[in-house]
């Protein structure tokens, strides 16, 4: 479903923007909503990313490594390959 909504953008940022969407073939609006969709899809990553990292933290945290015990493990990982 698409309803119609007004934003603000700015007038050198939309020139920039209708000039793309004319050399790709789509209308302003598309590449517009292309853009957020892709912003949106970012953000969720970057959340994810960040929730995965405290996890991590937490997990090394309870079993009681620390941040230089990472290049150890490295290298004996790389070691026995």
């Amino acid at each position: 479903m698409t309803s119609r909504n007004n934003i603000c953008i700015p007038d050198d940022l939309l020139d920039q923007a209708r000039h793309i969407a004319k050399s790709e073939g789509r209308s302003a609006d598309e590449l517009a909503a292309d853009a957020l969709r892709r912003y949106i899809e970012i953000r969720r990553d970057v959340q994810e990313l960040r929730e995965l990292a405290s996890w991590g933290e937490r997990h090394a945290q309870e079993r009681g490594f620390k941040p230089s015990d990472v290049d150890r493990a490295i290298s004996d990982i790389r070691r026995n390959r």
